[in-house]
């Protein structure tokens, strides 16, 4: 319930308040598997995923708590969990308008309702 009741306001902040700051991306990955193949130094594709969301993309302050491999060109982006197609995953690369961005660190609330990831450009 508690949860529901987030997501929802949340929404609607990202809908109306956060409306101009609120920016969508994609993520297209591929999926591997299988025996690694030593001539090509890789392992065979077996198919691949995709998954957008929308969220606020803002700065690290001075004063917060960062992650250990935090720089300070990282950007952190708070993302809505049930607006996501997909779970993101470290190494992810979300597409946004502006270009693409490295997931570097996910953490999520207490209520699971919202992701924060910590996001390097590409």
């Amino acid at each position: 319930m508690i949860k529901n009741k987030i997501q929802s306001k949340v929404a609607k902040a990202f809908d109306k308040k956060l409306g101009d700051a609120v920016d969508s991306f994609t993520c297209e990955k591929l999926i591997y598997s299988g025996d690694f193949d030593f001539e090509t130094q890789t392992y065979p594709v077996v198919g691949d995923e995709s998954y957008s969301g929308r969220g606020v993309r803002g700065n690290y302050l001075r004063d917060t708590v960062k992650p250990i491999d935090y720089q300070t060109t990282d950007a952190k982006a708070i993302v809505l969990q049930n607006e996501l197609t997909g779970i993101p995953q470290i190494g992810d690369v979300w597409q946004f308008r502006g270009g693409g961005f490295e997931v570097k660190n996910i953490s999520q609330d207490p209520t699971s309702s919202i992701w924060t990831c910590q996001l390097r450009k590409v």
